[in-house]
């Protein structure tokens, strides 16, 4: 549940700080150092298109919904919002998902929670982990 709990400004800023600030000054080729600087104005150009693709917004705001569900929590998320990808609305389902966890658990572990809560985490892991860094994850 840590993708969409970030803020895509930072991210840009992020990656464009860590080009020009870390890797820029290690690269000593002329034309590496112009293909990097070329690489940082498009990144530059893409800041203000920058946004969440809602299709798969709106599939994380279903999977969290099921588990909102499955802990039996009322959910804030409506369909439409869903459908539009509410990324405000599903940070806070998934934070009051994440205080409703912190309680059942204080208490031992209800299988049936267990149980929803790894469903949710395998079909998370597969839609916002990249399929590279999916290979050291235990199966």
């Amino acid at each position: 549940m840590t993708v969409y709990g970030l803020a895509l400004d930072k991210v840009h800023e992020t990656i464009r700080q860590t080009l020009v600030d870390r890797v820029l000054p290690g690269v000593e080729s002329g034309s590496a150092r112009a293909e990097l600087l070329s690489v940082v104005e498009m990144l530059d150009s893409l800041q203000a298109r920058l946004a969440w693709d809602r299709v798969p917004l709106g599939a994380a705001a279903a999977r969290t919904q099921a588990l909102a569900a499955a802990l039996g929590q009322a959910s804030e998320v409506s369909e439409p919002a869903q459908q539009a990808g509410d990324l405000v609305a599903l940070r806070a389902l998934r934070a009051t998902i994440g205080e409703g966890l912190a309680a059942a658990y204080a208490d031992g572990i209800d299988p049936r929670i267990a149980a929803a809560v790894a469903e949710f985490s395998t079909a998370d892991i597969q839609a916002e982990i990249s399929p590279g860094l999916r290979q050291g994850l235990p199966s």
